[in-house]
């Protein structure tokens, strides 16, 4: 693990994943962490040396002050960070929503900070749509969301026994839990807070997808094709934003949801693989 320190003390965590090759970044959603990575992972490291970004109050990053201060100009230099230690671009980069989005805010902020692109559902939106507010079914279900538990395989039980991780590959979701609690006195807690989750929700901004034009890396917008009530914006937006790149392709997947890339691990590498070692 290296701890990327921002300017305010808050700080987020780039872990090592293992592997061989050219780096590869990947990073996460909202509420999620590297873990969510896990069922992909065994076929990218004969490929790749892998990094997972967990963004500031995510995974193995522990918040100094509470509430959590978000704004998305904070992730945007969390990647940064993450690209110089890794000895500087261009490089490869996966990103899943809102980790997604923000690989490519990054690259518009400094060009030739990557390569490649690979991206499951990247939330932007365009100007127009109105912000989520307090009564939102997201910001409501992050802000009710149970944090603390007895133990790992309770929460691992408990989050497989519904949606959307009851569709998930178990692997993904432990590992998910693995890099995502700390433990208490009597148990253990989630390290993302449903509140921190609901600020970075309500944190959004619109995107002029013109600006997207200036992103010169070879990118793949994949989406599921299975859309959950709720999350609807998500896949909607996957076309758009190929249309506004100048080098994008849009991959349909099907049977996976906003959830795709802890739902079927395997296919989601290979389609990875397929974009960055065939370029």
């Amino acid at each position: 693990m290296r701890f990327l320190r921002g300017a305010d003390g808050e700080h987020a965590v780039l872990n090592e994943l293992g592997g061989i090759g050219p780096n590869l970044l990947l990073t996460h959603g909202n509420g999620l962490n590297t873990g969510m990575w896990a069922a992909a992972i065994p076929y990218l490291v004969p490929h790749f040396c892998c990094y997972g970004l967990d963004f500031r109050g995510h995974g193995r990053s522990t918040v100094q002050s509470h509430p959590l201060k978000v704004e998305r100009s904070f992730f945007i230099n969390e990647v940064h960070m993450a690209v110089e230690a890794l000895g500087g671009g261009p490089i490869h980069a996966v990103g899943h929503s809102l980790g997604g989005a923000t690989l490519l805010k990054a690259e518009i902020d400094r060009p030739n900070t990557f390569s490649d692109l690979w991206l499951f559902e990247p939330v932007l939106v365009p100007p127009g749509r109105p912000p989520l507010d307090d009564n939102h079914p997201l910001i409501l279900a992050s802000r009710r969301r149970r944090t603390v538990f007895n133990s790992r395989e309770e929460i691992v039980n408990r989050l497989m026994s519904k949606l959307p991780f009851s569709q998930c590959e178990r692997l993904a979701v432990e590992s998910y839990i693995d890099f995502g609690t700390v433990a208490t006195e009597n148990g253990v807690r989630l390290s993302c807070s449903g509140e921190t989750e609901a600020n970075i929700f309500m944190s959004g901004t619109p995107t002029d997808f013109g600006t997207l034009e200036a992103v010169n890396s070879r990118t793949v917008v994949a989406r599921g094709e299975k859309i959950a009530s709720g999350n609807e914006i998500p896949p909607a937006m996957a076309e758009p934003i190929v249309k506004a790149l100048a080098h994008a392709s849009l991959l349909t997947m099907s049977d996976l949801t906003h959830f795709g890339p802890l739902e079927d691990g395997k296919r989601v590498a290979n389609a990875i693989l397929k974009h960055f070692v065939t370029a």
